[in-house]
This record gives C-alpha cells, structure tokens and sequence, in this order.
C-alpha cells in the first residue's frame, strides 16, 4: 500500500500496490483515513468525528463513515467491524 499526503490541503491519495486501484481521499475522508489505526472501532472513530464536527448530524455520519468503511474494504484498504480495525496497510 502506498500513501501520498498532500500537505496544505485535507486530501490525501493511497493505492492498493496488489490491485493498483488508487483512491483520492478528501476532507472527511480523509480525516476517517487517520482515525484507522488498529485501536479504534467504528464507533470510536464516529465519536472522534462528532467531537470534530460540531454540529453534524450524528445518524447521517454514522452512515457516512459505515458506507467509507465498506468502500475502503471493497478497495482491500481496511476492514469495517465494530471490533478494532486493523492498521491500514501501509
């Protein structure tokens, strides 16, 4: 896996080296994408969020973040659960 920060901005590309099927993170995304580190379940990186985005409604970023997970999952990038998630691989 291979990740390319842009500093300055809230964007962020990574690729999956064994399907070579790069991803553009942006904003929120790109702030759940730092949130993954092998100690956080869903709802801990939901908590993170809520306390970030003061405001927000809460159910619309629970399904936000669920329906990020999966696609991250689809793209082998991490794995959604409720337990841990385990570190991106890097």
């Amino acid at each position: 896996m291979a990740e390319v920060p842009t500093f300055g901005e809230e964007r962020l590309a990574i690729l999956n080296l064994e399907r070579g099927s790069p991803l553009v993170l942006l904003g929120s995304a790109a702030a759940i994408w730092e949130l993954i580190d092998g100690t956080r379940t869903e709802t801990d990186i939901l908590k993170e969020l809520t306390s970030v985005y003061l405001g927000a409604n809460a159910h619309a970023m629970a399904e936000q973040v669920r329906n990020f997970l999966s696609e991250l999952s689809a793209h082998g990038l991490a794995e959604g659960s409720d337990n841990p998630i385990g570190d991106p691989p890097r």
